[in-house]
């Protein structure tokens, strides 16, 4: 069997998955690049935790919401998916409309918090940022459940290029960017990609608001525990992120931020596996042991093809790499970068375990692990960051994830029979066949 019957699913839902990807890094990578000559490390550091809170509160509302919905749109009867996109849509706004309130009547106690009255003007415009980002998240969740990766795709590359080309004209032209002028193209970005989604998600649409009550509880008694998951996740994977701006202030902790953004690089092929892997997986139910220890052995196996020379090349290049993503100014930060890649060789292991214990009904038990990662973390990077200043940040993020590593493999070893040696192993397998494909095709004759 070719390896592309093989795994033809994978590639075939993959592929559009992989692209957006692909293309929102390389936009990414280039706006980081220009932002950080822009702004410098104080601005950089800034924006950067701007970024990390506007993260927590999208993934607060998409969590309550996009795993039940996709699992039900999956399990439920076709007759009731009008039902269901209903009421997630209504409830997406609806919690988009509390956040917005909350960030814009609470921006001048960050600002007291902080001591940043940028960072105060940055909340407010995202207190209407996020009500355009609840459409974007409802067709992004929609195209998801009906397998349209090409309409994520294209969402994703016009909000991600837009936003890209604004900046662009800011650099190349030599004018001033304020951090407040960086938000309103943030907003206009969103519409631009809600505006693709709904062209790309016409077909279907199709939502029935007479049956709201009913399916709000389903959603929200799903959703908590993927909401307590993710909230928890990000504010383990952020903790480094606030301590280092409360401590050392905005230009260190840009050091920090850029450091953080370089090593998710590394991550890239795991997000692309997770958003295709979850649909698949949410057919299957906790006894369905041999085709869950299946897929998250191979999906993680093929994750590491990509991984393991991406974090060999920073810990090798890392000098190289800061000058030429972020300027010379960024380079001191060498030994940050070499840690902080460890984090994105650790990451598919515990994404993957979360979309398994999610899609098989068991949100609690990812819940429980990730608020236990947040809690350790705390205590793990005040007592690196005493111990070691800056450094100790990344030092004490990177044992929690070693700890978190061990717990969540005893967990799927126990549950469904998952074991890190076979996973090593499909990743030499997936090599092999990659490589014999490589040999079969005919090399261009020289002239």
């Amino acid at each position: 069997m070719s390896v592309f019957k093989k795994y033809g699913y994978w590639i075939n839902s993959g592929k559009y998955t992989a692209i957006q990807k692909a293309s929102t890094l390389l936009i990414g990578i280039f706006s980081f690049m220009l932002l950080a000559r822009i702004l410098g490390p104080a601005g950089y550091g800034v924006w950067g935790l701007f970024l990390v809170i506007t993260s927590i509160a999208e993934t607060s509302r998409t969590a309550l919401i996009r795993n039940a919905f996709i699992r039900f749109m999956h399990q439920a009867d076709k007759s009731e998916e009008p039902m269901i996109q209903g009421a997630a849509l209504t409830l997406s706004f609806f919690i988009s409309f509390i956040m917005g309130l909350l960030f814009f009547l609470a921006s001048t106690v960050f600002q007291s918090l902080i001591g940043n009255p940028e960072l105060a003007e940055l909340l407010r415009w995202y207190a209407l940022i996020i009500l355009v980002s609840s459409f974007f998240s409802s067709m992004e969740m929609l195209l998801n459940a009906k397998l349209d990766f090409r309409g994520v795709c294209w969402m994703y590359v016009i909000r991600q290029g837009l936003l890209m080309l604004m900046i662009a004209v800011y650099y190349i032209f030599n004018i001033h960017l304020e951090l407040y002028q960086l938000a309103l193209f943030y907003l206009l970005s969103f519409m631009a990609g809600t505006a693709t989604g709904f062209a790309f998600g016409r077909r279907h649409i199709s939502w029935n608001f007479q049956n709201l009550r009913s399916w709000f509880p389903k959603l929200l008694h799903f959703g908590k525990y993927v909401f307590g998951t993710n909230i928890s996740s990000l504010l383990f994977r952020s903790t480094d992120n606030f301590i280092t701006f409360h401590v050392f202030g905005p230009a260190l902790s840009g050091y920090y931020n850029a450091c953080l953004r370089i090593s998710n690089l590394i991550d890239l092929p795991s997000q692309v596996i997770a958003d295709v892997m979850f649909p698949r997986v949410a057919k299957y139910n906790a006894s369905d042991r041999e085709a869950v220890k299946s897929m998250y052995e191979k999906s993680v196996g093929a994750v590491m093809l990509f991984s393991i020379p991406a974090l060999l090349i920073v810990f090798i290049f890392p000098a190289f790499i800061l000058r030429f993503l972020a300027g010379e100014q960024f380079v001191v930060a060498v030994p940050l970068l070499r840690i902080t890649a460890f984090f994105g060789f650790i990451l598919p292991f515990l994404k993957q375990f979360g979309t398994v214990m999610d899609a098989t009904g068991h949100p609690h038990i990812n819940f429980r692990v990730m608020f236990f990662a947040f809690l350790f973390n705390i205590g793990s990077n005040l007592l690196g960051v005493h111990l070691f200043g800056l450094t100790g940040a990344a030092l004490g993020t990177a044992f929690t994830y070693t700890v978190v590593f061990i717990i969540s493999q005893y967990l799927l070893h126990r549950k469904f029979g998952i074991s890190v040696v076979n996973v090593f192993v499909n990743t030499i397998r997936l090599a092999r066949e990659v490589s014999a494909v490589a040999r079969l095709v005919p090399k261009t004759p020289r002239a």
